[in-house]
């Protein structure tokens, strides 16, 4: 019997490309950088700033200068900008909570990021517990964090559904045969290939999820 569905952060739950994007461009301009468009920004938000940053920089210049410190600050400004559920989830939240199945956020989202982000969309209270690597983990595809939501859910692997949009969720959930749930809809590359990942479960949309548990 499934009792908790824990969710990645970017790409899963919420669609936080758009604040991404934006601080990316802003970066890009000020060193007279090409800027990039929405559909470049979304194949690659699941990957955070780094991805951001080699799109346009060098290893070498990212590496010797300051500006992954630089993104994360004005990143910090625009994290909240234009951010939303992905369709379907503000519904499907409160119809699991009612079900009572404790829900979980285990994210390598900074904690900084997904507490202002949670804020905005007033979403604290749907949540048993939200984990982040900068909490002392090691990020995924370690499954550090997931095992640690388990210790502190009381709950058997076989009681828990992990869901989120890449591989190292995938991975994560899979070294502890929690049950593993591609979110299709999310920041998926067209060079992934999820179909051998080793998921279990496979979802078009949200609502998809309440068949898993039901």
């Amino acid at each position: 019997m499934i009792k908790s569905i824990i969710f990645d952060f970017d790409g899963t739950l919420v669609d936080t490309a758009p604040g991404l994007i934006l601080t990316a461009n802003k970066i890009f301009k000020k060193y007279n950088k090409d800027l990039i468009d929405s559909q470049q920004g979304f194949l690659i938000a699941s990957n955070g700033i780094t991805a951001f940053l080699k799109l346009r920089f060098t290893d070498e210049e990212i590496g010797n200068n300051s500006l992954f410190d630089e993104f994360f600050k004005q990143y910090t400004n625009d994290c909240c900008h234009d951010v939303n559920f992905f369709d379907g989830f503000d519904d499907l939240l409160k119809t699991l909570k009612i079900k009572g199945i404790l829900l979980g956020i285990v994210t390598n989202k900074p904690r900084i990021f997904t507490n202002k982000i949670a804020d905005s969309l007033k979403i604290n209270q749907l949540f048993d517990l939200v984990i982040c690597p900068d909490d002392g983990y090691e990020p995924k595809p370690s499954s550090e964090m997931l095992t640690k939501a388990l210790g502190k859910m009381n709950l058997m692997p076989s009681e828990v559904l992990y869901v989120g949009d890449g591989e190292r969720d995938i991975i994560a959930a899979n070294r502890i045969n929690i049950g593993s749930v591609f979110a299709s809809f999310g920041y998926v590359n067209p060079n992934d290939l999820p179909d051998v990942w080793g998921y279990d479960y496979c979802i078009k949309n949200p609502l998809d999820l309440l068949k898993l548990i039901n």
